[in-house]
């Protein structure tokens, strides 16, 4: 059985796993930590608005009492698929050897080596989404909830 042109590039992270489940772990190292910064932020700004300023006046606690369990929940659900996502590029890298590829042809060095760069710009990719994520949910844990800024 051949296997599509986009799915190919993957078949030698893993040789015991399908080739489209190789290359979704590469996908989820390159893209899943941005993916969830911005999830929090457009899920966090959006309820916290809604909870302090319901009709465009702000209020001295939040309308909603389950505030102080869902936003946290949201961050901290957000941090886990970041450090999920970190967890997949660096195994990518990892399953990637360095040894030469003694009888094989120049395409397959190049496949590997296309991995091997993907895989550590998902791990500086996730690295750094990781730390916004961290540093919004520092916020939402340590910043008072519907406080003024002066």
């Amino acid at each position: 059985m051949t296997l599509s042109p986009e799915l190919e590039f993957a078949n030698n992270l893993r040789p015991n796993r399908p080739a489209w489940m190789n290359a979704l772990r590469l996908l989820l190292g390159l893209f899943g930590a941005p993916v969830a910064w911005a999830f929090q932020i457009a899920l966090s700004e959006p309820l916290a608005a809604r909870a302090c300023y319901p009709n465009r006046t702000p209020l001295p606690e939040p309308s909603w009492e389950g505030w102080s369990v869902v936003m946290p929940a949201v961050s901290l659900a957000c941090l886990a698929f970041a450090l999920l996502s970190g967890w997949a590029a660096l195994t990518v890298w990892r399953g990637q050897t360095l040894e030469p590829m003694a009888g094989r042809d120049d395409f397959l060095r190049l496949r590997r080596g296309r991995i091997r760069f993907l895989s550590r710009l998902g791990l500086m990719s996730s690295g750094l989404f990781i730390v916004a994520v961290v540093f919004n949910t520092l916020a939402v844990l340590l910043v008072p909830l519907c406080s003024s800024w002066y």
